[in-house]
């Protein structure tokens, strides 16, 4: 005998395919994406890697919360990694390198306070701590490590060299942390492909 198919068993079906084929992370704005993995909600923005698609160093702004009990997780720039389009991976910028390499930390700053990255009151109601990877300049003290615990969450632009394949595609920002499951987040930074998504 034939087990018997339900409505609800084709929904859930249909809806796991929609999710591992869809391109990117579910959108939340025009340039910024979302995914969930266990305790964490990641947030990337891809609007200022589209500025300037040749620099040498890519900038991502991220949001970090971690929205459900536990122990605390602390997090670096080595936490992070970006993926190209054709699957190439960088790590995060070391800070001595941006800083000697790279002198447009300002004007993105710049950019991200003009077009702050978009995230629910479900993020913003909790404990916000604060991050400094990478301050400009008169910035500020650098934080090399944030720590989170529940209910609390970050937000900062992490640096990447540009990686092999550029910013077209959908790239991908992998967050990786000893005692949590890796969140990888799936997005578009180039202006053809922030229009076209």
């Amino acid at each position: 005998m034939l087990p018997r198919i339900t409505p609800w068993a084709v929904a859930a079906t249909l809806l796991a395919t929609a999710a591992a084929t869809r391109p990117t992370s579910d959108r939340y704005g025009f340039s910024t994406y979302r995914e969930e993995s266990g305790r964490l909600v990641v947030f990337v923005d891809g609007y200022p890697a589209s500025v300037a698609p040749q620099s040498p160093y890519i900038p991502i702004p991220v949001v970090v919360a971690m929205t459900k009990k536990g122990p605390s997780l602390t997090f670096s720039p080595e936490s992070f990694t970006l993926i190209d389009g054709e699957g190439n991976s960088v790590p995060a910028a070391g800070y001595d390198e941006l800083m000697k390499r790279y002198d447009r930390l300002n004007f993105d700053r710049s950019l991200v306070r003009e077009r702050p990255i978009a995230v629910g009151s479900y993020v913003t109601d909790l404990n916000q701590v604060a991050a400094r990877f990478y301050p400009p300049v008169n910035g500020g003290t650098r934080i090399a490590r944030v720590e989170l615990a529940p209910s609390t969450w970050f937000t900062d632009v992490l640096y990447f060299p540009r990686p092999p394949a550029g910013v077209g595609g959908v790239l991908t920002l992998r967050v990786e942390v000893p005692e949590e499951a890796p969140v990888a987040v799936r997005f578009a930074a180039s202006e053809k492909e922030l229009a076209a998504n």
